[in-house]
């Protein structure tokens, strides 16, 4: 396959994601692990797409869209360094860590056209200070199916068609030491986004469950699935204790009120 056919087909699939993800609202549309996997079954190696999403889902799980602002696009920094890898041979390591430069990048294209989709907004509250729910809705649609997507869609396409193979090239006139030092980039790139994403959701209660996890993945051997189903397993049995425990306190403050109702009453018996 060539690169300007890869180019097309995978432009008419980043347009269907952008669709999908206008109208149905479906955040995982454009993550990595489901960008990568359907990057690769275009281009006929799911399997490489698949391993390079779930390291870029690792990589990219710790960012987060502070104001609506992203700062690396999640999206074209998965499809272009899959299709890199896999219609040049690229190294994986390599793509990987030039995800998140490739990835800020088209955020930076996207944010110089965004005055296009701007500039229509004032229709919308024309048509709706006037009532006009037909030409209301054709702008709607307009702007899901067009306005949004097209321009995002035309620098998706001229990335993949300038860029695949430039990046191919480079890969193979990078020197030994620069391509051990991206490799050891790409590990530490993963480590970064867990321990951002550690961070964010760390606290003292839940603390001890990540030590655990390391004991049995790393100390015992135990594999992935396995230290699932035990995570598992002690997840449920402190919803049911905790479940237990609010029945409990319903039930006691059911009769504290109870009691408290009861009281005058009782204090007026006890005069007389």
């Amino acid at each position: 396959m060539s690169i300007i056919q890869a180019a097309i087909i995978l432009t008419i699939m980043n347009y269907i994601i952008s669709i999908l993800d206008n109208f149905m609202a479906w955040d995982a549309t454009w993550r990595p692990l489901f960008v990568g996997w359907l990057t690769g079954l275009c281009l006929g190696d799911q399997r490489t797409g698949l391993i390079m999403g779930a390291e870029l889902e690792a990589i990219y799980m710790g960012i987060s869209a502070i104001g609506g602002v992203i700062p690396s696009d999640p999206e074209s920094g998965t499809l272009i360094p899959v299709a890199a890898v896999i219609l040049s041979g690229t190294d994986m390591n390599a793509a990987i860590a030039l995800a998140i430069p490739v990835g800020t990048l088209i955020t930076y294209a996207n944010t110089l056209v965004s005055p296009i989709q701007l500039a229509f907004l004032g229709l919308y509250d024309k048509y709706a200070e006037a009532n006009d729910q037909k030409h209301y809705t054709m702008l709607h649609y307009l702007y899901c199916l067009l306005i949004t997507p097209l321009p995002r869609t035309v620098i998706i396409f001229l990335a993949l068609w300038l860029g695949v193979g430039n990046l191919g090239a480079i890969n193979s006139a990078m020197p030994l030491w620069l391509i051990n030092g991206l490799d050891v980039a790409s590990g530490m790139l993963v480590a970064v986004g867990f321990g951002i994403l550690t961070s964010m959701i760390w606290s003292k209660k839940l603390g001890i469950f990540f030590f655990v996890g390391f004991i049995l993945a790393e100390m015992l051997g135990l594999p992935t699935v396995g230290v699932a189903i035990i995570a598992l397993a002690i997840a449920f049995a402190i919803f049911l204790i905790d479940t237990k425990l609010r029945s409990i306190d319903n039930k006691v403050g059911a009769g504290a009120v109870a009691a408290s109702a009861a009281s005058p009453v009782e204090k007026e018996d006890s005069l007389f």
